[in-house]
């Protein structure tokens, strides 16, 4: 398998595109070795940083005029005095005695001034206009987040200029206040020269680079942490002895036209969950997959000539016979390996899709094909592990199929009492210790390596049109792209599936203004029952993060918690620094709430859904959404309990 690729261009293990070179320093002799680069380094660095300052300071200072002194002293006793000032700031204009002028004037280097008039425009201002009450920042996001370690380092104290907010006990239950930590960007720069040489000019490589310990932080800790992704965040400095060695060589980039490394190299940032598919993701936390391809195609050359279909034009592969399979040849090797990762990723696409992939014609592409996948060593396609192939053998054997034992699943009815799963990795079945999903009596996810056809996969549903009656909405799932077929689950026609609004946002518009209470969410168009308002996003916390809060939510009254279950500990939303338009939504008695909260599994995550409630037959635009808090939010100002909204 080939090494994974990080997120600075890097590969896991090593600095550059280099092959692994034998270990033949023991540890003794690296950190002898990283020790001496590394003062080195430092020595070089602080002989050539106080010198650079100092031309910098004396650059900054200009040329000394004499007399220049007692002139800007004279100049700011001018303006400073109170009789000038009055006498040049406002005159009035004797012929249009309505029209006043703002004089400005402009000094010299002698402190003579130089007066223009400019004309004002009076403007009339409402004395009934009201400002705007005052209200707390929250920046808009389309997606929820996890937030890493809010019990560790308290980056700043809320509410720190109001006497009443207790700051004290706030802040007494955090490790570290971010304000106390120390980094010296100085000896990053240090840091990062020392292992651009051990690694280019030393031959070492990162993975003993890491075991010199001879920095307070590990190269690699995961693609967002870490020395090397650090030193990506910023502008690093330059200086002569860190730069005349092309520092940039230090992050190894794939080749333009190797496209099997350049995939590779954003795989481990990208994140598979059908709810994401973007690089970055701030919101799943399990790590991503780190290799593509490894299956065998399931349909042969022949098979694919004989399959039913139009062909793509007069180079097609169905229109192709024997005579040219031989009169094909690829020049550039680029091309032939581009078609090779392609295959790698999905060995079964037609010949036709290929070729708009590899810019070939459809022909060329097909006869490539059967270069690499020969009819003949054709065999299908199987990932299982040893032991799975000796059952299977056996089976063969027998001429019996193994009887399926029922599939018991914990998250069967309410799934919204367990913390979903990371997708398993592994080869093979999922009916194995190795697989958590197995082991914890889990259905797998789409983003699960073990394929759709998995056993412990979700069956997903069967109805051309998903009502109340389908088994999906029944367990408060969204129906699953590429399982759910009839009912076009992926959204491939103009008609697709009401049971994926919340993973297409097909969202109806609201409106933000003021309410009775606050500001509120109102209809900006007509609605009628069951339409989607909106997914509720915040901050992903767990309970112990919820405590920490309690003192900001009791200052400020104000309470954006949402459980998915009183059993789940592990996964609240808190829109209150972060989220959308439905944290506006307001409270009604139940037999007035025009809207409700639904807990909702949508691939392979725990969702919140706004819906206009099922007694609400029409909403007209204008009209003010509204959501019942439920009961005990109103009996316990706890923090761990409902909603709240402005």
């Amino acid at each position: 398998m080939e090494p994974i690729q990080l997120i600075d261009g890097t590969e896991e293990g090593d600095l550059s595109n280099l092959e692994p070179q034998s270990t033949e320093y023991t540890y003794t002799e690296l950190r002898e070795l990283g020790l001496r680069i590394y003062k080195e380094v430092w020595k070089q660095f602080y002989e050539w940083e106080p010198r650079e300052c100092r031309q910098i300071i004396h650059a900054l200072a200009g040329r000394w005029v004499p007399g220049e002194k007692e002139n800007y002293n004279n100049m700011i006793d001018q303006l400073l005095d109170p009789g000038a000032l009055q006498d040049l700031e406002m005159r009035i204009d004797s012929e249009n005695p309505n029209q006043p002028l703002l004089i400005v004037t402009q000094y010299d280097a002698e402190g003579q001034g130089t007066s223009h008039p400019l004309e004002m425009k009076e403007i009339s201002v409402d004395p009934t206009f009201k400002a705007h009450p005052p209200y707390e920042s929250c920046p808009p996001i389309n997606q929820s987040m996890w937030r890493w370690g809010l019990s560790e380092t308290v980056t700043f104290i809320p509410y720190g200029d109001e006497e009443e907010f207790p700051a004290i006990e706030y802040l007494d239950q955090f490790e570290s206040f971010a304000w106390e930590e120390d980094f010296d960007p100085d000896l990053e720069v240090i840091q990062i020269e020392t292992v651009r040489r051990l690694h280019n000019t030393w031959n070492i490589s990162i993975n003993n680079i890491d075991r010199m310990r001879i920095f307070p932080k590990p190269l690699h800790e995961s693609y967002k942490k870490g020395l090397l992704w650090q030193r990506f965040q910023r502008d690093l400095l330059r200086w002569p002895r860190g730069t005349d060695d092309d520092i940039e060589w230090a992050c190894f980039e794939p080749a333009v036209d190797d496209f099997r490394k350049r995939l590779t190299s954003v795989l481990e940032t990208f994140c598979p969950n059908l709810n994401c598919l973007r690089t970055l993701c701030t919101t799943h936390l399990h790590p991503q997959s780190g290799s593509f391809g490894g299956g065998r195609p399931k349909l042969t050359n022949q098979s694919m000539r004989l399959s039913e279909g139009e062909p793509c034009g007069e180079e097609c592969f169905r229109l192709t016979d024997e005579s040219y399979m031989d009169k094909v040849y690829w020049e550039n090797e680029s091309d032939m390996e581009t078609l090779k990762t392609i295959l790698s990723i999905s060995p079964n696409l037609f010949p036709c899709q290929l070729a708009d992939l590899c810019f070939k014609p459809c022909r060329e592409v097909f006869v490539q094909r059967t270069h690499i996948f020969s009819d003949r060593d054709h065999m299908a396609y199987d990932d299982d592990p040893a032991d799975a192939l000796e059952s299977h053998a056996k089976n063969n054997r027998t001429r019996r199929k193994p009887r399926k034992r029922r599939l018991i699943f914990e998250e069967e009815k309410e799934h919204a009492v367990f913390v979903p799963l990371e997708p398993c990795k592994h080869k093979g079945p999922c009916e194995r210790e190795w697989c958590e999903c197995y082991r914890r009596k889990r259905h797998c996810q789409l983003a699960c390596r073990c394929g759709i056809n998995c056993d412990r996969q979700y069956r997903g549903c069967e109805c051309k049109r998903c009502t109340s009656t389908c088994p999906c909405v029944k367990h408060a799932r969204e129906c699953l792209p590429g399982i759910c077929h009839k009912c076009d689950a992926r959204g491939a026609t103009n008609n697709p599936c009401v049971n994926t609004m919340l993973q297409r946002n097909d969202a109806k518009a609201i409106d933000i203004k003021q309410a009775k209470y606050g500001l509120g969410a109102f209809a900006a168009q007509d609605m009628k029952s069951g339409d989607f308002i909106g997914d509720y996003v915040g901050n992903m916390l767990t309970v112990d993060d919820i405590d920490i809060l309690n003192h900001v939510t009791e200052h400020n009254g104000r309470n954006y918690f949402f459980e998915f279950a009183k059993e789940n500990s592990e996964e609240m939303l808190d829109a209150a620094p972060v989220g959308n338009a439905t944290r506006f939504l307001n409270h009604a008695a139940t037999e007035l709430a025009n809207c409700e909260a639904r807990i909702l599994l949508v691939n392979g995550e725990h969702h919140i859904g706004f819906y206009t409630s099922k007694i609400s037959k029409w909403l007209a635009r204008g009209d003010e959404l509204l959501l019942w808090y439920g009961d005990n939010y109103w009996l316990n100002k706890r923090v761990d309990i409902e909603p709240s909204r402005d």
